[in-house]
């Protein structure tokens, strides 16, 4: 069942409104296609709307609530993690494997902690997408920019929107100690 089926009648009843803008409803497919986990979508949605006063969530488009999804996101990475126990070195060592085609003059300083090894492979995938970014012809760069154009007034968004863009482009995914 897709996030805009599961997620219509709670977001029109938090916005006080009758319809999601066409705007919102590519927003919940980007979340889906991202693969944002539907509780951590409609978390991140709630606490949002929930610190908006009502008198303006009509007004307020659904895709501000984005920096509340991603903070969801982290805890419930975090939580998974946890919970699963994993081997933090060893997921970190075998993600870096996965794109060492990438990396050949990026020097990495050793992690001590899952924290600093999710932040090399934040890092580090960073580094790949604008490398993959810059190998793309005119027209590739200018599609992708067309295709998100609606949400270049939130800077933040619109970037992640190109990076994971290019990253379904290479099959490549997140690069994350949690995502296994």
């Amino acid at each position: 069942m897709s996030y805009y089926k599961e997620l219509k009648d709670g977001i029109l009843s938090l916005k006080d409104v009758f319809f999601l803008s066409p705007r919102e409803i590519w927003f919940l497919k980007f979340l889906e296609d991202a693969q944002y986990p539907l509780q951590v979508v409609k978390e991140g949605i709630n606490e949002f709307y929930r610190a908006v006063p009502p008198e303006k969530r009509s007004k307020t488009p659904l895709f501000f609530a984005f920096e509340n999804i991603k903070k969801a996101y982290h805890r419930y990475t975090l939580q998974q993690g946890r919970s699963v126990k994993i081997d933090w070195l060893k997921t970190y060592e075998e993600k870096l494997k996965q794109v060492r085609r990438f990396l050949e003059d990026i020097k990495l300083k050793e992690p001590k902690t899952p924290e600093e090894a999710e932040e090399n492979l934040k890092l580090v995938e960073s580094m790949i997408t604008k490398k993959l970014w810059d190998s793309l012809k005119k027209e590739e760069k200018a599609k992708i920019l067309k295709k998100y154009s609606q949400f270049k007034e939130n800077d933040e968004l619109f970037k992640l929107m190109i990076k994971h863009e290019i990253m379904k482009m290479f099959n490549l995914r997140p690069l994350s100690i949690y995502v296994l």
